[in-house]
C-alpha cells in the first residue's frame, strides 16, 4: 500500500501584522496610559523638569542673544514634528510589509502607535496647562510635542533594535529639544516633560500587550493540507 504524503503551508517565519491589527491597538492605548508605570515615568521626568524650571528663564535670556546656531538647529523642528514621525513609522511599516519582513513592520506600526499616543497626551496638556512660549507666539509651550515625538521614537527603535540604534535616536531626540529650546519654542522643562511622555508612550505601546502574536490553523484538503496564518495584536 502507497503511503499518503501530506503537504503542509509552512507559516511565515516572521508574519507581518495588517494595519487593522496595528490600530486596532490605538483606543486600548489611549486607556493603558494611565498606570502605574505610566506614573512613575511621567512623575520622574516631572520631577527634572521642575530642576529645569530653575534656568528656564535664564536660557530662554541666553537663547535670545545666540543667534549663531540657528542654520544647525533648523532640521531639529522638522525631524521632531509629528507629521514627520508618523511618516516614518507609516515608511517603515509599508517596506515591511513590501518585503514581507515582520519585524520592520512591527517597529513602524509602534512609531504610529506611540506618536499617536503620546501626542494625544500632550496635546490635552497644552491646552489645559496653556503655558506661553517664550516667543510669546501662543500659550501652547508646555509640554514639547517634537520632543515627545522624537523620544517616542527614539525608544521604539531602542526597544527593537537594542542600543546600537537606541543612543544615535535618542541622541537626535535630544538635538530636537535643543533646537525648540534654541529657536526660542520651548523652555527646558518643556522638552524634558515632553520627553518623559514619549517615553511613557512607548512603555504603553510596547511593554503591555504592544505586540503581534499570530495563530496557525491546520485545514485538512483532499491529497494535503494547508496551514493558515492570521496576525492578532495581544
Amino acid at each position: 500500500m502507497a503511503a499518503c504524503g501530506v503537504a503542509h503551508a509552512q507559516p511565515p517565519a516572521d508574519p507581518v501584522p495588517s494595519l487593522g491589527a496595528v490600530f486596532k491597538e490605538v483606543p486600548r492605548d489611549l486607556w493603558k496610559f494611565v498606570s502605574w508605570d505610566t506614573a512613575m515615568v511621567l512623575g520622574g521626568g516631572g520631577g527634572a523638569a521642575l530642576v529645569g524650571h530653575i534656568w528656564d528663564d535664564d536660557l530662554a535670556d541666553e537663547v535670545k542673544s545666540a543667534g549663531q546656531f540657528n542654520a544647525a538647529m533648523e532640521p531639529g523642528h522638522t525631524y521632531g514634528a509629528f507629521t514627520f514621525q508618523c511618516a516614518l513609522g507609516i515608511g517603515m511599516y509599508a517596506t515591511g510589509w513590501l518585503a514581507d519582513k515582520g519585524k520592520l513592520a512591527r517597529v513602524g506600526g509602534d512609531i504610529m502607535r506611540a506618536q499617536l499616543l503620546g501626542q494625544a497626551y500632550a496635546q490635552a496638556l497644552k491646552f489645559t496647562v496653556g503655558r506661553e512660549r517664550p516667543d510669546g507666539s501662543n500659550d501652547q509651550s508646555f509640554p514639547s510635542g517634537h520632543a515627545a515625538s522624537a523620544f517616542a521614537t527614539a525608544t521604539v527603535l531602542q526597544r527593537h533594535y537594542g542600543w546600537k540604534a537606541g543612543v544615535p535616536a535618542t541622541v537626535v531626540a535630544g538635538y530636537v529639544a535643543t533646537a525648540r529650546v534654541h529657536d526660542n519654542k520651548h523652555y527646558l522643562s518643556d522638552v524634558i516633560f515632553g520627553g518623559a511622555i514619549g517615553v511613557a508612550a512607548q512603555r504603553t505601546v510596547m511593554l503591555r500587550g504592544g505586540r503581534y502574536g499570530f495563530a496557525v490553523s491546520a485545514v485538512p484538503l483532499p491529497g494535503g493540507g494547508q496551514l493558515s496564518v492570521s496576525v492578532r495584536p495581544r
